[in-house]
C-alpha cells in the first residue's frame, strides 16, 4: 500500500530526466525522478517552512523514447552582465547561437521521453507549525489541492528541462498505471544539502505494475540517512526535522 495525502497529476509532450553519468549526451531516466517529482510539486506549490516527500509515482502513459539532435548553448550569462546591460542598454550584445564556429552553442545528441503522463503521490512535511500551531500538514495538502484544480502555481513547472513545460491537474478518472514493470536499476533520488556540501543520493529503482515506490521509509534502510535527506534547508541550520509525522498527518486529512 502507498500513502497517498496528495496526488497530483502531470503530463507533456517531452520530457528528460537526464542520468547523471550522461549529461554531455543527454540520455533519459525512463520514467520520472523523484527528484523532479519533488521539483514539479515545489513549482507548484512551495513554502520554506515544509518540503513535499514523494511516496510514489504511477506512470500513466507507455514508455516512448526518440532523439533528437540540440544546439545547445555553451555559456552562461553571468547577472553582472544583465545588470550592466539594464544599466547601460547600448552595452547589450546579443549571445549568438546556431551553427558555425563563430556561434556559442554547439550540438548534442538527446534522448527524450514522448507524450509522458504521471501520477505523483506526496505528503507535506513540515519543519515550522509557527507561534500559534496553524501551520499544520492538512493546510498544505488543501492548498496544494486548490492550485492542482485552479491550475496556479508559484512558476511554470517542467518536465526535467525548462523547455518542456508540463500540465498539471488533480487526477482523473480515466488514468490507469501502464501494467508493466521495469528494472531501472540505480537512479538520482534527490540531493542531501547540508553545510559540508551537497550529495547525491541514490537508489535502486524498480517499477513494478506501473508504479515506482519512492517512499523514504520503504527505499532507504538506514534511518540516519534518510533524516540527512530530509532534513530541512531553507529555514536554518541543517538538522534533523522536528516534523509532524506522515500517520499524524493522514488522520488529520480523513477528518476534514
Amino acid at each position: 500500500m502507498f500513502r497517498s495525502l496528495v496526488r497530483v497529476r502531470v503530463a507533456g509532450r517531452y520530457a528528460c530526466f537526464t542520468r547523471p553519468e550522461t549529461k554531455v549526451e543527454r540520455f533519459t531516466y525512463p520514467v520520472l525522478t523523484p527528484s523532479a517529482a519533488r521539483n514539479l510539486l515545489d513549482a507548484i506549490c512551495w513554502r520554506p517552512q515544509m518540503r513535499w516527500v514523494v511516496t510514489a509515482i504511477a506512470v500513466l502513459k507507455p514508455i516512448r523514447t526518440f532523439s533528437v539532435l540540440r544546439n545547445e548553448v555553451q555559456s552562461k550569462l553571468a547577472p553582472s552582465t544583465v545588470k550592466k546591460w539594464m544599466r547601460d542598454p547600448a552595452s547589450f550584445e546579443p549571445l549568438v547561437v546556431g551553427v558555425g564556429q563563430d556561434t556559442d552553442a554547439t550540438p548534442r545528441n538527446t534522448t527524450l521521453l514522448y507524450d509522458v503522463a504521471y501520477w505523483i503521490d506526496a505528503y507535506p512535511l513540515v519543519f515550522d507549525a509557527g507561534s500559534d500551531g496553524t501551520n499544520t500538514p492538512v493546510k498544505y495538502v488543501e492548498m496544494m489541492k486548490r492550485r492542482a484544480e485552479k491550475g496556479q502555481c508559484f512558476q511554470r513547472p517542467y518536465l526535467g528541462c525548462r523547455e518542456f513545460a508540463a500540465e498539471f491537474s488533480p487526477p482523473r478518472d480515466d488514468d490507469c498505471p501502464i501494467g508493466e514493470s521495469l528494472e531501472i536499476g540505480r537512479m538520482l533520488y534527490d540531493v542531501a544539502f547540508a553545510p559540508d556540501g551537497n550529495r547525491a543520493v541514490f537508489f535502486d529503482a524498480r517499477l513494478v505494475d506501473g508504479i515506482l515506490d519512492t517512499d523514504p521509509e520503504h527505499v532507504f534502510a538506514d534511518e540516519s540517512r534518510r533524516a540527512a535527506l530530509l532534513r530541512c534547508t531553507h529555514t536554518g541550520p541543517a538538522s534533523e526535522p522536528a516534523a509532524t509525522c506522515c500517520e499524524e498527518v493522514a488522520s488529520c486529512s480523513s477528518r476534514c
